[in-house]
Order: structure tokens, then sequence, then C-alpha cells
């Protein structure tokens, strides 16, 4: 499922015209958190890791980038799902794919039950 389009702006590359880095994993964060509160509807949730990520494709300014997740596997306490960044309209090229994996705690940050969205991940 398609989840947030970010287009690549002067003002995220550097010199060579790539995109940083830390830009691209600022918004796998957004792209991740969004989806995390799609399909679990605890109040607070966090990211907790990102598996291995190996960029595969340069991002110039003007590229749009694609991500979208899937395959959720639900814990007592958290949520494990798949993310892929994509690049392209016509040819559509992988930029990175990971796993993300949030956990649900209270207003003290201490771990709770995580409460899914069954509706969401039916519909």
């Amino acid at each position: 499922m398609r989840i947030l389009s970010k287009v690549c702006m002067r003002k995220d590359v550097g010199l060579n015209g790539n995109l940083f880095g830390g830009n691209m994993l600022a918004w796998m964060d957004e792209a991740a958190y969004i989806y995390t509160k799609r399909i679990a509807s605890n109040k607070t949730l966090l990211t907790l890791k990102f598996d291995e990520i190996l960029f595969k494709r340069l991002v110039k300014e003007g590229d749009i980038v694609d991500f979208y997740c899937c395959s959720e596997k639900f814990g007592n306490t958290s949520v494990t799902f798949n993310i892929r960044a994509l690049l392209g309209t016509i040819e559509i090229k992988e930029v990175f794919s990971t796993k993300a994996t949030f956990v649900a705690v209270d207003d003290n940050g201490v771990k709770m039950p995580i409460e899914q969205r069954e509706y969401f991940l039916k519909g």
C-alpha cells in the first residue's frame, strides 16, 4: 500500500545533486509512522528499529519517491512491517527496502499492548 510520496527538492540535495541519506531516512521514518498509526490505534507509537538499509539508487532533484508498507506482524507491544521506497514513473526502480518495528508506550514511556485496527487491515 502506498503511504507517502515525496518530491526531492533543491533543499534536500548535496553538492553533487543527490538526495542526502539523512533526508531519505527522515522520509522513511515519516512514512513508517503514518502506516503504524493507520494499523494501530495506540496514542503513542515510537520507532524501535529499522533493519539494514542499503541505498540502491541515487535520488536527484525533481525525482518523486513513493513509500510502500505491507506485511505487518503484530507482537504483544510492537508491530513489524516491510517498507520500500520506489522511484520512477515509467521504469520503477527500488531505492531501498527494509523492515520497520514500532512499539506502543504509555504516557510514561512504558511498553503497553498494541491495539490493532482490524477494519483497516481487512479493508
